[in-house]
């Protein structure tokens, strides 16, 4: 029989805090708070209950990102510990508040504390760029706003480009998320034309990570001009109370983000012709002006040759300084008509596939046997999607085709 070890209490401590944290490195659990209590302006201490039960809690006050009290219900995110006086409690990491009422009471004293300060003043609001090159975008990349969100600016806009930091959107975890996600993308604030925070709809507990003093603190901050659409129309946050331009919906923020191409182009193709009249006015005005001249000039070019001779040059020549000027304003504006063209985009090696007449955006839609028609810059392509085991012949057999 072997001789049983025999540790000192320090040595049991150790191995039963170590055991329990290698067990339970992380748990979500939630309760009820009591005995709530804050220590020296640093330690926040209270209890976790339920009918049956009571478990201490502990945790730094800068983690507490939202209030509490006793009688509150709220869901925390720990890890097990035993202290040095034998007693079992909780080291908290992060909250969050449950109920509809402890939101939304939460939610009255923060936007009560913040408009105070002056987070929500208007004069202090930017605005966006009205055509935006890059833009920074903190949401879920499961979530059906970000697929709404990027299917409106593709259709709107064209060439932008998009960096996602993907988060949590809800839940314990999605504050600090978001928060870093936010503070990520402002070490280069020079790199973006807007920051983009969005989530599609939910009840007011799904939605308070938006709430919470950290985000909206962070927010307030951005060196980036920043656009926040939360939650369905009716649904307000405190995250865009706080931003420079808040939109209804997920995606009205991509309506708010960019202009309609075709709206665009067709007012540029206005401008064009209304610039064309204008030029076309002024040259036979011009014109006029030149042929009554040239009646005077017969008149007097005996006594005044040289005076009419130098008055005659100057005016041809601010006749052809104006016809120059409205020339190369109109080489622009046909310039940025020309790119919002599909062909342009088409030139630069992109192709367009389409799927029975109908433009293809998703291959998971694509069946056996399906016919594509690939658009080129300088002509078309169609291809067929095979079985596994005639992929190889098919490639062969199109290959052919091409060559």
């Amino acid at each position: 029989m072997m001789e049983q070890q025999i540790l000192t209490v320090t040595e049991f401590h150790s191995l039963v805090t170590h055991t329990l944290q290698y067990a339970y490195p992380e748990v979500i659990i939630e309760g009820e708070v009591s005995s709530y209590k804050l220590n020296q302006g640093k330690w926040v201490f209270f209890d976790l209950k339920d009918k049956e039960t009571t478990i201490s809690c502990f945790m730094p006050i800068y983690q507490l990102k939202t209030v509490i009290e006793d009688g509150t219900l709220i869901r925390v995110r720990a890890y097990p510990n035993i202290t040095k006086w034998g007693k079992f409690s909780l080291t908290v990491r992060a909250v969050e508040l449950v109920g509809e009422g402890n939101v939304q009471k939460a939610f009255e004293l923060l936007r009560q504390q913040l408009e105070k300060e002056g987070l929500f003043a208007m004069e202090r609001k930017r605005t966006l760029p009205t055509y935006p090159s890059r833009v920074a975008l903190i949401t879920s990349a499961q979530a059906a706003a970000y697929a709404d969100f990027v299917a409106i600016l593709n259709d709107r806009w064209s060439g932008l480009v998009i960096d996602h930091a993907q988060v949590q959107v809800q839940g314990v975890d999605a504050p600090d998320q978001i928060f870093s996600a936010i503070s990520y993308f402002n070490a280069h604030p020079e790199e973006y034309d807007c920051l983009v925070v969005i989530r599609g709809g939910g009840s007011a507990e799904d939605l308070q990570a938006f709430n919470n003093e950290q985000v909206v603190r962070a927010i307030f901050a951005s060196k980036i001009p920043t656009l926040v659409g939360i939650g369905h129309e009716t649904d307000i946050c405190l995250s865009e109370l706080v931003a420079d331009i808040r939109a209804a919906t997920p995606t009205d923020a991509a309506r708010l983000l960019v202009p309609d191409k075709h709206a665009v182009a067709a007012t540029l193709t206005d401008t064009v012709l209304q610039s064309g009249n204008r030029l076309l006015e002024q040259v036979l005005r011009l014109q006029s002006e030149l042929n009554e001249f040239q009646q005077v000039y017969q008149r007097i070019i005996v006594k005044n040759s040289q005076k009419v001779t130098e008055l005659f040059t100057k005016i041809s020549a601010d006749l052809k300084a104006l016809v120059q000027q409205q020339r190369l304003k109109i080489s622009h504006q046909l310039t940025l008509v020309q790119t919002l063209d599909p062909k342009s985009v088409l030139e630069r090696g992109y192709a367009i596939v389409s799927l029975n007449g109908q433009t293809l955006r998703d291959p998971s839609k694509i069946e056996t046997n399906d016919i594509l028609m690939i658009q080129l810059a300088k002509g078309n392509l169609t291809a067929k999607k095979v079985a596994n085991g005639e992929e190889n012949y098919e490639k062969d057999r199109i290959q052919e085709q091409l060559f």
